[in-house]
């Protein structure tokens, strides 16, 4: 699995509003953090939406079901981005790079 250095070098990279799928091992609910050019939303499928001025202040705050993906990072199975490539494995995080790079 992408930690989260690597995630957030990846996410801060990214062109335009991308969408990233996550998928706890231990949890039914999917989640999404979505990049905007002024802050970071962090949503369930079911749980509502909260916006956050940074991806940082996102993973260091108790949000949504009572998340904190500093706490339970470790227990992300995979994230999807833009639901097409599996961060978890390395080919498709070289592809979502280059897809964010050039579009």
């Amino acid at each position: 699995m992408i930690g989260f250095e690597e995630f957030s070098q990846v996410f801060g990279s990214a062109q335009g509003e991308p969408e990233f799928e996550i998928y706890f091992k231990d949890l039914e609910k999917t989640y999404m953090i979505i990049k905007y050019d002024d802050h970071v939303s962090f949503q369930s499928d079911v749980s509502g939406e909260v916006n956050y001025p940074s991806l940082l202040e996102l993973y260091q705050t108790v949000s949504v079901d009572g998340i904190c993906l500093k706490d339970k990072w470790n227990d992300i199975d995979t994230i999807i981005a833009e639901a097409m490539f599996d961060l978890s494995l390395p080919e498709d995080l070289a592809d979502f790079v280059e897809f964010t790079r050039y579009g």
